[in-house]
């Protein structure tokens, strides 16, 4: 993890340095996500913040940082933290598990709730989610708790007037441990531009037999604030069309995975919008089935990404069982002098 931490964007930071960074930063802090067991001491005050109780694989809790540009505002509305500057938001949700059934209605309340707060604060464009979900392969009523999730994040989208193709954010939705269901994402005053893969079907175009609505997300998404030109690759595996791949093959999948990663590269440098290369700072996190995957899918990202990049390795559950990994992608510009 980094020493110091500075300018807006993206920032992981571990649990020696995280109580310092809340200290030094609080005027520009947006809000956090804590991966690991979770630490009853850590005192965060209002920042939105949300434990995701999922391991770190061979390592202490690590801290997902949002830092916008000084000062930010917080506050609070029922269930829903958050803070902005003057051009992003940062909020967060965490879902009891006492009030998680009837799945796709409860996604759909709570996405209701975003929508109407960002609305009414002027930040309607919704550009990066993370959702992590207790026993996302759980059966309710002959419909997987994923596919449930996935039909109420839509109709949301719908109720709300958010035009699928145009308005989905990049996003990752994957497995946690029993418990509380939580939602993190960026929300924006201005558009971003979605980025489409070419070796893919559109996730929100696949066909009936992954639910009876597709997931609501781009591949990848371009935007800019804070002076920083910013690609949020959204979660990415083993997937070709709209079929897995290299089932049981954990070696073949990763590289599956980095041909759909470097596809949706590409085409945000071919629609001239940023060139991920020595001029980006690039921050990957990959999810893993089992954490001895992580020797073999490591070995393939250093050849592919070089030892730079700053990684985050997490073990959690896939939305599709016979997936491996998944891995997510921040690239970000860096500031001019």
């Amino acid at each position: 993890m980094q020493d110091t931490v500075a300018g807006t964007g993206l920032h992981y930071v571990g649990a020696p340095e995280i109580t310092a960074v809340l200290e030094d930063q609080a005027r520009s802090l947006l809000g956090c996500l804590g991966f690991g067991a979770p630490d009853p001491e850590l005192a965060t005050g209002d920042l939105p913040f949300a434990w995701v109780d999922i391991p770190v694989v061979g390592a202490q809790p690590v801290f997902e940082v949002w830092l916008g540009t000084a000062p930010v505002r917080r506050a609070r509305r029922g269930a829903l933290r958050f803070a902005r500057d003057e051009q992003v938001l940062f909020g967060c949700v965490e879902i009891d598990a006492d009030l998680q059934s009837d799945y796709d209605a409860v996604i759909y309340r709570e996405y209701c709730a975003i929508f109407d707060c960002l609305d009414e604060l002027g930040y309607p464009n919704l550009i990066r989610a993370w959702h992590y979900l207790p026993d996302i392969h759980l059966d309710e009523h002959r419909l997987g708790r994923y596919k449930r999730f996935s039909l109420g994040r839509h109709e949301a989208f719908v109720a709300k007037g958010r035009a699928i193709s145009r308005d989905a954010p990049a996003a990752s939705a994957v497995g946690k441990r029993p418990g509380n269901t939580v939602i993190g994402f960026l929300a924006a005053t201005r558009p971003g531009t979605p980025i489409e893969n070419p070796r893919q079907v559109s996730a929100y175009s696949y066909p009936a037999q992954y639910g009876p609505r597709g997931p609501t997300f781009s591949r990848a998404l371009f935007t800019a604030w804070g002076g920083v030109a910013q690609l949020y690759i959204s979660g990415t595996a083993s997937i070709f069309g709209h079929s897995s791949r290299h089932q049981g093959d954990p070696q073949a999948q990763t590289a599956e995975t980095i041909l759909n990663l470097r596809s949706v590269m590409r085409e945000a440098r071919d629609h001239g919008l940023i060139d991920v290369c020595a001029e980006t700072d690039t921050l990957i996190k990959v999810y893993l089935r089992r954490p001895e995957l992580k020797t073999v899918v490591e070995a393939q990202l250093r050849q592919a990404f070089g030892a730079d990049p700053q990684t985050v390795w997490l073990q959690a559950d896939i939305c599709r069982s016979e997936l491996l990994l998944e891995i997510e992608v921040v690239c970000s510009t860096r500031p001019q002098a």
